[in-house]
């Protein structure tokens, strides 16, 4: 009689295969060590997912779709510049509380066949997708000058995650620098880059820290 799944071993099974994958890399993550570090058996892996590749797949799928609902959480304002800034600072909090599924999300060479699918092309272009929606509100209420939306949207994507990458290596913590006033100046540069007004900006900026402590102390 096959077994039945549960969710919260499904769950545990996706993380613990996320900080070995960051950890240790994907060698490291076989069906026994799984199931010894979750409580359950080998079998565990195949009840749950199929098969190795499945779960690892799901890791990063899993990690896209939590991403998406991370960035989408903030909500639309008559502030856009206020609107992308609180979105950036949910980037943040995201890789901050699950380092190592973001490895795991951008890692290089872990999870091969990722863009494989169609479907999880679309998975992962939508935490983009995102980013730009904000971007071209912004820029139809005047306050960026954007000549290409998705040339913008990389190169804020590549601020942000360079940032993160940096600080999740504990960088700024060894050489004891408060990474916050340094992703908000990221944050500023780019706004400025892309011609929104410094007094403006950092009426902005302002709403999107006080909005931002607000979602935190609610939760």
């Amino acid at each position: 009689m096959p077994r039945s799944r549960n969710p919260d071993t499904a769950r545990r099974l996706l993380e613990v295969a996320a900080r070995i994958l960051a950890e240790e890399g994907e060698s490291a993550v076989t069906a026994r060590r799984l199931g010894a570090e979750v409580g359950a058996s080998t079998m565990a892996v195949y009840t749950h997912f199929g098969g190795m590749d499945e779960l690892l797949l799901q890791v990063w799928r899993d990690g896209f779709v939590r991403f998406g609902a991370a960035l989408a959480e903030p909500p639309f304002s008559d502030d856009p510049m206020a609107d992308f800034a609180q979105q950036g600072w949910a980037y943040r909090r995201f890789a901050l509380e699950n380092r190592h599924l973001y490895r795991v999300m951008f890692g290089d060479g872990l999870v091969t066949f990722r863009f494989d699918d169609p479907a999880d092309q679309l998975v992962a272009w939508g935490t983009f997708e995102s980013l730009l929606t904000r971007l071209r509100r912004a820029a139809e209420l005047e306050r960026l000058q954007l000549d290409d939306v998705e040339l913008a949207g990389q190169v804020v994507w590549s601020t942000v995650h360079g940032h993160m990458t940096i600080e999740l290596t504990g960088y700024f913590e060894a050489l004891a620098q408060d990474p916050v006033p340094i992703y908000e100046e990221c944050l500023r540069r780019l706004a400025l880059a892309f011609g929104d007004r410094p007094d403006a900006l950092a009426r902005s900026l302002a709403r999107a820290r006080r909005r931002t402590r607000r979602a935190l102390s609610r939760r």
